[in-house]
């Protein structure tokens, strides 16, 4: 990659009581030359997360920008937030305990430059802090996988993209169990080519308890399913097709062929 990939991504960060983690998430997000700004949505923190983000901005030259919300709306409303901020043609999105690994954003936007007819991509995701017993289950590699395509931290993709297609939803039943970025990111996939970096460097990804990622391993391994899930999951599925719909009406990175290829860096070059 050359230097057409400097400062072409901007790094949404979503965070609410972020104040153990989230000065490991934005260095590594500062630490990647492509990222051009990360814009962290405060979602109404009782903490210093706050504080701690001013800190941090007074140092980076105008590279983090801080937008605290008074009353907190959840990951969707945080998310859309920094979506209106976003000037890059490319958006991540890294949750305030997560961390970039070195060149992970090199990648993607290789990848995304490589192949003009990507909507997205999705860069390895590697658990932190997650039981070595689940790792042991043999059914752990599908299931980590399912987890790969689900969650929003290991996802670059073109920012029209995402407007065209809305945004995060932000539908009561999501605050209830999560999911958002399922409905709003698997729209995208099954109307769009997606590429995968998983044999790149990535996003090494903290395991909470509460996390949905937890959540799906145990429902993919154990067949265990928070109350209440499955009634919603056909609300959630109407949510998805409306996305496709309004992505199929307004978006050039449809495809007649959507598919997910595996992409590879030559990095010889």
């Amino acid at each position: 990659m050359g230097p057409s990939g400097l400062g072409r991504v901007d790094v949404i960060m979503p965070a609410h009581n972020a104040a153990a983690t989230i000065v490991d998430s934005l260095r590594s997000a500062l630490a990647c030359p492509e990222c051009r700004r990360v814009l962290v949505i405060d979602d109404a923190s009782q903490d210093r997360t706050a504080a701690i983000v001013e800190g941090l901005a007074a140092q980076a030259a105008g590279r983090v920008v801080l937008t605290h919300l008074s009353v907190n709306g959840g990951p969707a409303y945080a998310r859309n937030v920094g979506l209106a901020l976003a000037e890059a043609d490319l958006i991540a999105f890294l949750d305030a305990d997560d961390v970039y690994e070195p060149q992970a954003l090199t990648v993607a936007v290789a990848a995304l430059d490589g192949l003009a007819d990507l909507a997205l991509v999705r860069l390895a995701l590697k658990p932190v802090g997650l039981d070595p017993a689940l790792m042991a289950h043999p059914g752990f590699p599908d299931a980590w996988t399912r987890v790969t395509f689900t969650v929003p931290s290991n996802v670059v993709v073109r920012r029209r993209v995402v407007a065209d297609a809305g945004g995060f939803p932000e539908d009561e039943l999501f605050r209830r169990h999560g999911g958002e970025d399922v409905a709003l990111l698997q729209a995208v996939t099954r109307t769009c080519r997606v590429g995968t970096l998983f044999r790149e460097p990535g996003v090494l990804y903290r395991i909470r308890p509460d996390c949905a990622a937890l959540k799906l391993l145990r429902a993919c391994l154990f067949d265990i399913r928070p109350p209440g899930i499955d009634a919603d999951l056909p609300k959630a599925e109407a949510v998805t097709l409306k996305i496709m719909q309004r992505l199929r009406l307004l978006n050039p990175f449809v495809s007649p062929e959507p598919a997910v290829i595996e992409v590879l860096v030559n990095w010889s070059e």
